[in-house]
């Protein structure tokens, strides 16, 4: 045969041997790509992988981490409404430290999509289960403030950003505490 005919072959067959080349990767590698995929703003590449994991994940991956990686990529690419249900998800099988964050992620991503009574309901579930996480209670308290503002309930807005304000020492106190008082002169 000459030298053609083998290149054509080989330009044939390649395709063929790299689709199949990745079945025989380890989850643990399939990860370590979907995570370089990620870091390199390519989400929609690292999506499919990030899903084919759910089904064997690596031995040190919780299936958290993998669910909020969809998430945090498809909250990335600007789709809430596919972004929730991962988040959602990460949720079910998360260390109890994780979850002020991932239920942040929840209820905002019910923010960003124009459901402001259900983000509301989220944001209200960090100082309601998780009271000692810290920034995230000002911060959950603060966005249902806004939320109740957009919905126009002026007094539950007002009330949310008093809790965000707290004793209104730092920056963000002061200024949740003066949209309070707006928010009660309106």
């Amino acid at each position: 045969m000459g030298k053609s005919l083998w290149i054509s072959i080989l330009i044939i067959l390649l395709p063929y041997g790299l689709s199949h080349a990745s079945n025989l990767q380890t989850p643990e590698q399939k990860y370590r790509i979907a995570d370089k995929l990620f870091a390199a703003a390519r989400y929609k590449e690292a999506i499919p992988l990030y899903q084919l994991l759910l089904t064997s994940p690596p031995e040190r991956v919780p299936l958290s981490d993998i669910y909020t990686r969809i998430g945090d990529s498809y909250f990335r690419l600007g789709e809430y409404k596919n972004a929730l249900p991962a988040y959602r998800s990460a949720l079910g099988s998360q260390k109890t430290s994780e979850r002020p964050a991932t239920q942040y992620w929840v209820a905002f991503c019910c923010l960003l999509m124009g459901n402001d009574a259900e983000a509301v309901t989220e944001f209200l579930k960090i100082p309601e289960l998780y009271p000692s996480s810290g920034m995230w209670v000002g911060t959950a308290y603060y966005w249902a403030g806004r939320a109740s503002e957009r919905r126009g309930k002026t007094e539950d807005a007002a009330k949310y950003y008093r809790e965000a304000g707290g004793n209104g020492r730092s920056n963000q106190g002061r200024f949740a505490l003066e949209k309070a008082a707006a928010v009660q002169g309106k």
